[in-house]
């Protein structure tokens, strides 16, 4: 067994093993970890997930949070929360079901080493109080194909931790994504396995399937201490448009789904809200404003919200939207982005899928390849690259995920200035035809050039000298160190000529 299966081996232990994993020895549970406590109640009444149960934590330092807790089966409810602080916390419930109120507890959170969550920092992401990120949403692939594989299996399934290891150790992902949460057996799903849905058959909008969701939450615990999360979109279109289940605007229905995601998958670091597929069908923008409201509300860790536009979606950004979520099925040029990072306030993310099996937007491995780079500069936009659609060429599959892997292992490891420091500054390039450049001038300059050849660079902002080698987003292989002086204009040639190289230059 090799390293990495010994770590996976832990994982489905530990998460296999509730009481081990959760609450720990003595009740110590990993800051931004999950910890859970259950509750029984054997008289309850009507439909159990009505029953709104909320658990308030209070925090070593007297912060207070707000969780929904939820109905587990076999009349048992649970709640599910992240401690974000060191020390000894407090909870306390609130529920008009008498069985469920005033249960008290306590616990002691300790340090885990697990990334801070992904949040919004001005127009770009951050990990944590301070440091940049470059956040990839991954579609896990399995081995036979299958679009339902990742999310209709257990997490002891050998395909799932092969996927999850593919998503951590070659694409390097942030997020994965595995599609619209609500998804019926219907239509285009309907040989989908009840394995795969939120709900049980037939009773859409009334009754979770609980399989489903213990399986997606032990998947999300191993995801999490891989510093992985989940970019969750609620809704589908077409067959799989919310009202065709009965789950119409704040309805009963509507209210207890979101509830239930609250409750289920909130307790992650890093995680992503968004309302739907071309939601603008089905809600208007009244609705989208409500819901990023109402999940900003009674999130207690206030977690990035938005809901799609652009790309043929309908709908809007949300007046309080915390990330803006654009659509979009071909390649975003350089003006593109910059005309999208110049328009918001928070960061962007294309949240339309990017799928070389598909014939939507024509993409392959180069397009793909380009396309980190061109948003890695441009403020570090997240994007959502999706080999899990489509007939899965497996060959194909590990050289895009390679191209992928090879960038954000640049931007996270490589880089001598933080990603937050870096801006655009094509200015700065005085030749280069099809160059890109982003920088934190007189320190460090990131040039990405899609066709190699002859680059002139403006250096003249500070006059020390610089280090440089070229970059090659294809092996990820630096090659031809070098050393040249700021404080002046400087020309550089590329190894080879019509590949796409980056230059790397920066004071050491």
């Amino acid at each position: 067994m090799n390293s990495i299966q010994a770590k996976a081996a832990i994982l489905v232990f530990f998460v296999l093993n509730p009481c081990i994993s959760i609450l720990g020895q003595g009740e110590e549970v990993g800051r931004w970890k999950r910890f859970e406590t259950r509750f029984e109640n054997n008289t309850w009444l009507g439909n159990p997930f009505d029953i709104v149960l909320n658990v308030v934590f209070t925090s070593p330092s007297g912060k207070v949070f707000k969780q929904f807790g939820f109905y587990a089966g076999k009349d048992t409810w649970k709640v599910y929360f992240m401690p974000g602080e060191i020390g000894k916390w407090d909870y306390m419930t609130k529920c008009s079901d008498p069985e469920l109120e005033r249960k008290s507890g306590g616990f002691t959170c300790i340090d885990s080493g697990l990334d801070a969550p992904l949040s919004p920092s001005g127009k770009q992401w951050k990990i944590g109080s301070d440091r940049g990120d470059f956040p990839i949403i991954w579609s896990p692939v399995v081995a036979d194909g299958a679009q339902w594989g990742f999310r209709g299996r257990n997490l002891s399934d050998p395909m799932v931790q092969e996927s999850l290891q593919f998503a951590d150790e070659i694409i390097g992902a942030r997020l994965l994504g595995f599609g619209e949460l609500v998804i019926a057996p219907v239509d285009w799903a309907k040989n989908w396995p009840q394995s795969a849905v939120p709900y049980i058959r037939g009773k859409e909008g009334d009754e979770f399937y609980l399989p489903f969701w213990d399986q997606l939450n032990a998947k999300l615990d191993a995801a999490r201490d891989l510093n992985m999360g989940a970019y969750i979109m609620l809704y589908g279109d077409d067959a799989m448009k919310p009202d065709n289940f009965g789950i119409s605007p704040h309805s009963v229905k509507e209210l207890r789904y979101f509830r239930y995601v609250i409750a289920r998958l909130a307790s992650y670091p890093h995680i992503l809200w968004d309302t739907g597929i071309d939601i603008g069908e089905y809600r208007n923008i009244e609705w989208i404003d409500w819901f990023t409201d109402w999940f900003l509300q009674n999130d207690p860790w206030r977690h990035p919200v938005s809901s799609r536009s652009g790309g043929g979606s309908g709908g809007a950004m949300p007046e309080n939207g915390t990330y803006f979520s654009t659509g979009g099925s071909s390649i975003p040029s350089r003006s593109d982005l910059l005309e999208l990072y110049s328009k918001s306030d928070v960061p962007v993310v294309h949240t339309d899928h990017w799928r070389p099996f598909i014939t939507r937007g024509d993409w392959n491995n180069t397009k793909v390849r380009i396309a980190m780079w061109r948003c890695g500069l441009t403020g570090a936009q997240a994007l959502y690259p999706d080999y899990s659609q489509g007939a899965v060429d497996q060959k194909i599959l590990q050289e895009g995920g390679e191209f992928i892997g090879i960038a954000t292992t640049f931007f996270r490891n490589k880089l001598k200035s933080d990603l937050l420091e870096l801006q655009a500054h094509d200015e700065l390039i005085l030749e280069g035809e099809k160059a890109l450049l982003s920088a934190n001038p007189g320190k460090e300059y990131i040039v990405y050039d899609e066709n190699g050849g002859d680059l002139t660079i403006d250096l003249t902002a500070k006059k020390h000298s610089f280090h440089f080698y070229w970059y090659n987003p294809r092996t990820g292989e630096a090659v031809l160190p070098g050393k040249t002086i700021g404080g002046k204009v400087q020309h550089f040639s590329s190894p080879t000529d019509g590949e796409d190289w980056i230059l790397h230059i920066f004071r050491k």
